[in-house]
């Protein structure tokens, strides 16, 4: 057991609610619910040393009326391509539900991603069927980079 040592490369950074209030999640596309800042700032690293992207946080959903018959939530960078992502269970998209949902993700490790400017990680949310609107204020997550070994 290594003891004082850190596994992390990064301070951690806090991703909120894009623009500071709710976010309606259209049906049928991609959308941005939380980043830097609620502002989708890029972060870099400082060297070239391999590092792994780390998200945890919560999300609190409001389903409308009609609940989507499919919820995605994934974590991306600048371009919206998902690194990794969450399938929320069918069973708990309820008409009118609001959905607590915890989540971790990981990415792969890299001596480029974070390289050079940067890149914004970005919490995404993606119904099926019917909008969603992510909550400001319960909705919120951090992001680091942790050390990879080579």
């Amino acid at each position: 057991m290594s003891v004082g040592c850190n596994l992390f490369y990064s301070d951690p950074t806090l991703l909120t609610a894009q623009g500071a209030a709710d976010v309606t999640c259209a049906a049928g596309a991609s959308t941005t619910a939380l980043s830097v800042g609620g502002a989708g700032t890029a972060l870099s690293q400082s060297n070239p040393d391999s590092v792994i992207p780390t998200v945890f946080g919560v999300l609190v959903i409001v389903l409308g009326a009609t609940a989507p018959s499919a919820l995605v939530i994934a974590y991306c960078e600048t371009t919206h391509t998902a690194i990794d992502s969450y399938t929320v269970l069918a069973a708990l998209l309820v008409n009118s539900a609001t959905l607590v949902v915890p989540i971790s993700f990981v990415g792969s490790a890299s001596r480029s991603s974070y390289a050079g400017s940067g890149a914004s990680p970005l919490i995404t949310v993606s119904p099926t069927g019917q909008a969603v609107t992510v909550k400001n204020g319960a909705s919120r997550a951090v992001w680091q980079l942790a050390v990879a070994t080579d």
